[in-house]
C-alpha cells in the first residue's frame, strides 16, 4: 500500500508549466510583494527589474513574474509554498492554503 504522505508530497511536487498560470495566480492573488516572491523563487534580479520597468500594475508584474518562473522548468507548488513561508515574503496563511488544497486534491485522486 502507498502511504498518504507519499501521495500528498507528489501533488505538491508536481511540475508546473504555463498551463498552470491561472491556478498559481489565483493562489497568490493577495500577494502584492511580487518582487520579493520572485527573488525567493530564484528569479534573477535583472529579470525582476525588467518586469518592474515594463509593468503598469502590481497584477501585471505578478503575472509576468509567475510566467517567467513557470518557464524555468523548476516550478513546483512546494517551491511556491517554501517562498511564501520565507521571512522575506511572510505569507504563511497563503502557503498553508496551497498546501491544504493540494493535500486535499491528492487524497481524492
Amino acid at each position: 500500500p502507498v502511504s498518504h504522505h507519499y501521495i500528498n508530497q507528489s501533488s505538491l511536487d508536481q511540475h508546473l508549466t504555463e498551463n498552470d498560470l491561472l491556478k498559481v495566480l489565483e493562489a497568490i492573488t493577495m500577494v502584492t510583494d511580487w518582487y520579493e516572491l520572485g527573488l525567493k523563487l530564484g528569479l534573477n534580479v535583472d529579470i525582476l527589474q525588467k518586469i518592474e520597468t515594463d509593468c503598469r500594475s502590481v497584477k501585471e508584474c505578478q503575472r509576468k513574474m509567475i510566467l517567467k518562473w513557470l518557464n524555468t522548468g523548476c516550478a513546483r507548488w512546494s517551491s511556491l509554498v517554501e517562498a511564501l513561508n520565507s521571512p522575506l515574503v511572510d505569507r504563511q496563511g497563503i502557503a498553508k492554503q496551497i498546501t491544504k488544497d493540494h493535500l486535499h486534491m491528492s487524497q481524492e485522486q
